[in-house]
């Protein structure tokens, strides 16, 4: 049986107010660290995403979604269209606890597969055949859009996760909100830090400088709110104008309610130009 794993990021991840593919896990970037936990088990990666996406060099094959907006269903066609193997897993990007005894216990059982917990069908963390991707254009001009729909016509198999539950976190949950990411992030490190540092005119409300120090990652607000220096910064939950802050000198923000990943930098600037 050949084997795929096709990894989902073309959703906007409005509630996470930054790209799910690009928040840091220790040490990488989330797309790379489940591209990396997928290579040893599959002979081929695709990665669907969304045509304005911008992602690092990756061991996969990289597509686009074709017409953006109809969601994950449009991105599982995607990714099937894409595949020479028989079978591929379907992961979301957030999944930082993928393992490999998961992965390798669905495609063993060599049909159609999902977990179920608690009621809930993991519709993207689940076995499809590469044909499936002709079923799943049929309901997406039926104007069906839920990948529930594409399992139910494949007549999936329930997987049952309990007996691999002591093994941690359960392997496919993931994350929409930036509380839910830094939950994950901390159960894995419960110690885990970022860097902050204030530069150009702002580093004058530092005393010492503008030296970067380690504080306890969590979201932009609760990082800056523990600074002294920073409450002068703080208006109406976001940073006011002339200021302006960059998370891993990538992503410009104001908004408090983002979340600081593990080892990113904040940077604190002065914004007067061009900001």
């Amino acid at each position: 049986m050949s084997r795929a794993g096709i990894v989902l990021c073309g959703g906007r991840s409005s509630r996470m107010g930054r790209t799910k593919a690009w928040l840091p896990w220790f040490g990488r970037s989330m797309v790379e660290h489940v591209v990396d936990r997928l290579r040893p088990l599959v002979s081929e990666i695709v990665v669907v995403k969304s045509a304005d996406l911008v992602l690092p060099d990756l061991p996969a094959r990289i597509v686009s979604d074709r017409k953006p907006g109809l969601g994950p269903l449009a991105g599982i066609r995607e990714g099937l269209a894409a595949i020479e193997s028989d079978w591929a897993f379907v992961t979301s990007v957030d999944a930082p606890h993928l393992s490999a005894e998961y992965v390798n216990a669905l495609f063993a059982a060599g049909r159609t597969i999902a977990p179920v917990a608690e009621g809930h069908v993991q519709v993207l963390s689940a076995i499809y055949p590469r044909q499936a991707g002709e079923r799943a254009e049929a309901l997406l001009a039926d104007g069906i859009r839920r990948p529930r729909a594409l399992l139910e016509a494949l007549a999936c198999a329930r997987f049952e996760f309990e007996p691999l539950a002591s093994h941690g976190p359960r392997p496919w949950t993931g994350f929409n909100t930036p509380r839910e990411y830094l939950e994950a992030v901390r159960s894995v490190e419960p110690d885990a830090s970022a860097e902050i540092e204030f530069l150009g005119r702002s580093a004058a409300l530092r005393r010492g400088g503008g030296s970067p120090w380690r504080v306890p990652v969590g979201t932009l607000g609760e990082i800056l709110g523990k600074q002294p220096e920073a409450s002068s910064l703080l208006a109406a939950g976001r940073v006011r104008k002339p200021y302006l802050v960059s998370v891993a000198g990538r992503d410009l923000v104001r908004d408090l309610s983002v979340p600081v990943g593990p080892d990113e930098r904040v940077s604190v600037i002065d914004a007067m130009v061009g900001g």
